[in-house]
């Protein structure tokens, strides 16, 4: 054991020095990424056809390289399904993660290398200093860390294997980490959800775990099975997470903000908590961690394997947009990002937009999508989709409506899931509510895989809530506002609490049903 943790310690402090010194000086670290990506790159074929051998500088990368979408990368990447190599990074790709189809609702395929396999454990040794910077009396090698995350399990396609991006580096854990690794291959495998909570609470009830790794809705939801498990087989004195494993102190999350959750967290929780943030993608890996107990700001890797541009947010959509460089950002204003990674993603819009909090060492806020969406839970539901899963539950049940908004319900003590709340105001008679929100959820499920897979089993998120408008609220609101006539519209997606809170109190209003 001593060796283990001489080998660690080791692996970790070498890390971190080269973490502090790239901060220091960010912009030449990323362009020696960049000018690493461009050369390995140069003689596939998407190097020939953009010139890559003529690249010498950031400007030259910009000039030949346009901002990439899906449907303009995905036709090259996916040539590896058929055994093709050296097309847009040297060799064959053999691993495709897929996203949470955030953007477009449905999974993308994204490439990844045997390259970035190596970059994402190298982020790994830095999330393991930068926790111990911030709770050095943890001591997470006296335990177990449990990464609650999605379905290690890949399937073929073609000459490749696709999957969760989990999946996929579970794979390639070293063999000196995956002895402090839960939960164990064929559990982590397991594709049903409730059953793979269950598993994980029967089996692992009295682990030494002292770290989970997760989304904060699913892990909220893992600690509640948790706690009632612990009552079952222990006795009612279990009431909290601490009862069962008293020696959790690190809560490493993703996907999504903790806010909406945190406070529970620690509630069910039982203990202190340290709760740290980070920031990755199924494209670029972890790019991000927080690394100040009591700052938000999550700083950035700028040297491994993935070189960041950084588009003021209003140019996204625009032909031909400003793209800087981290030597051109400033703090407080809102950026899209872009992606060139070691997997042979080029300039790649991820349809994130961040904040810098600071500038050396780089650290980042994620601020939004680039296109609005509903994730509390972390099931990723567009606008689009909420405006199509409305056109045909109207046109399965007759309905008529004259405006609505989505707003998402907490989990509450009388149920640890959350739920969609659509605020509706139908013309005339509404239809049968149960049918309207049955063919609603169908319709958001078909569109989102991650939607489809929170509402798996009723189990991850609860079937959507239906509340009727009285006749008039919405203009009532729209006419408060000054928002009458023209292409004002009432939010499809509630984005602020005020918003339901002034709805509701108009219906009741208008409807004579005053809360008291």
């Amino acid at each position: 054991m001593n060796l283990i943790r001489w080998a660690v310690d080791r692996a970790v402090a070498r890390r971190m020095h080269q973490v502090e010194r790239a901060g220091a000086d960010p912009g030449a670290a990323q362009r020696k990424v960049l000018r690493s990506l461009v050369r390995r790159a140069r003689f596939t074929e998407w190097g020939l056809a953009h010139r890559y051998g003529r690249i010498r500088s950031e400007a030259d990368f910009r000039a030949a390289v346009p901002v990439g979408r899906y449907e303009d990368q995905a036709p090259w990447w996916h040539r590896s399904f058929e055994g093709c190599r050296d097309v847009t990074w040297p060799g064959h790709i053999p691993w495709f993660a897929l996203t949470s189809g955030t953007t477009s609702g449905a999974s993308k395929a994204m490439p990844v290398s045997r390259e970035a396999i190596r970059g994402n454990i190298r982020s790994g040794i830095a999330l393991l200093g930068f926790l111990r910077e911030q709770a050095p009396d943890a001591d997470l090698l006296s335990g177990r860390t449990l990464y609650f995350g999605g379905c290690t399990r890949l399937e073929e396609r073609g000459r490749c294997l696709v999957g969760d991006a989990s999946g996929i580096h579970a794979r390639h854990v070293p063999r000196l980490a995956a002895r402090y690794r839960l939960p164990e291959p064929e559990v982590a495998g397991l594709r049903d959800w409730e059953r793979k909570v269950g598993t994980i609470c029967r089996r692992y009830l009295r682990a030494p775990v002292r770290a989970v790794v997760g989304l904060p809705s699913w892990t909220l939801l893992l600690f509640h099975r948790l706690v009632e498990e612990g009552r079952r087989r222990i006795g009612r004195e279990v009431s909290t997470v601490a009862d069962v494993w008293p020696d959790l102190s690190v809560f490493v999350h993703y996907g999504m903000s903790a806010a909406p959750y945190r406070e529970r967290i620690l509630e069910i929780a039982g203990r202190p908590l340290l709760l740290v943030d980070t920031y990755s993608s199924s494209e670029g890996g972890l790019n991000a961690v927080q690394d100040r107990r009591d700052d938000p700001g999550m700083r950035l890797e700028v040297d491994g394997g993935v070189y960041f541009e950084f588009v003021p947010a209003g140019e996204i959509e625009d032909p031909e947009p400003t793209r800087l460089a981290i030597t051109e950002v400033e703090t407080g204003r809102p950026y899209a990002v872009l992606l060139s990674t070691n997997s042979g993603i080029w300039a790649y819009d991820v349809g994130d937009v961040v904040r810098f909090t600071s500038l050396t060492p780089p650290r980042i806020v994620f601020a939004t999508r680039t296109r609005l969406q509903l994730n509390t839970f972390g099931e990723h539901v567009i606008q689009e989709d909420l405006e199509a899963a409305v056109a045909e539950a109207c046109r399965a049940t007759g309905a008529r409506i004259r405006d609505y908004t989505v707003d998402s319900l907490l989990p509450g003590d009388d149920d640890p899931r959350g739920r969609h709340l659509w605020l509706v105001e139908f013309e005339g008679e509404p239809p049968s509510l149960e049918r309207f929100a049955a063919r609603l959820d169908a319709r958001i499920a078909k569109a989102s895989d991650d939607y489809a897979t929170h509402r798996s089993g009723d189990f991850g998120l609860a079937p959507p809530e239906i509340r009727v408008l009285a006749p008039g609220t919405c203009r009532t609101w729209m006419a408060r506002h000054g928002k009458l006539g023209g292409q004002h519209k009432l939010p499809r997606i509630c984005l602020s609490p005020s918003l339901r809170r002034e709805l509701e109190e108009i219906s009741r209003s208008r409807s004579g049903d005053r809360a008291p």
